[in-house]
């Protein structure tokens, strides 16, 4: 399951809201690892290249919002992996500690309602400085920052939970670094969108990976 807003959505400016962000690139990947994946969620969107047009992308959603409908959307997919990047629509109202308590809110509903599943938590993409409100800019540099101490909080639980590290996205990475008359300072461009398939391919491949030897480890000897 991709969980998350416009970026999981894939909107890349005001002219190009139906690109399929960072979907077609992972899942062309995973295509050519020859794993058997299939995306679930409530909503399908993206271009023809994409396989599998499935997601729960939504644009404009606050984490609040992602909570209210997440038990729904997971009851009905029952997803073995979840790959969440949420927040960045958080940033234009919500303090950093609204923000922080709203993420550990979701994270702790998702567990509860999967608890089996590997849940994969990402950083958010850097917001432009000239976005408005500026403060945006620094709370999501801020919220990133915080991110890796509640994800160790979870996984001192026991929670089936792991931090996807995107700070290596830069201002460069955004629609908005071309001109903020094609983006409000939000969205990934394409060598964005291209950095974050990379990460969450990466980093599904080393849970993948760490599952197979911890049950090569559980199972008896014979």
């Amino acid at each position: 399951m991709l969980l998350g807003d416009s970026v999981t959505y894939g909107v890349k400016g005001t002219s190009d809201r139906n690109s399929g962000g960072y979907r077609p690139e992972l899942w062309q990947k995973f295509v050519a690892d020859a794993l058997p994946v299939k995306f679930v969620g409530s909503r399908t969107s993206g271009p023809d290249t994409l396989g599998d047009k499935t997601h729960e992308g939504h644009p404009g959603w606050t984490m609040k919002e992602i909570t209210a409908s997440i038990d729904d959307w997971l009851n009905t997919a029952q997803p073995d992996l979840i790959l969440l990047m949420i927040g960045t629509n958080d940033t234009r109202k919500s303090s950093l500690r609204t923000m922080i308590e709203n993420f550990s809110t979701l994270i702790d509903k998702i567990t509860a309602c999967c608890p089996y599943s590997q849940l994969l938590v990402a950083s958010i993409p850097p917001i432009h400085p000239a976005a408005k409100p500026a403060i945006r800019s620094l709370r999501a540099m801020y919220f990133n920052a915080a991110i890796p101490s509640i994800v160790a909080s979870k996984v001192a639980q026991d929670k089936k939970i792991h931090f996807v590290d995107m700070r290596g996205l830069s201002i460069q990475d955004l629609t908005a670094s071309l001109s903020l008359d094609l983006d409000i300072g939000l969205h990934p461009n394409a060598q964005g969108y291209h950095k974050i398939a990379n990460f969450w391919h990466d980093a599904v491949l080393k849970v993948i990976s760490d599952r197979q030897t911890n049950l090569a480890f559980l199972r008896p000897q014979q």
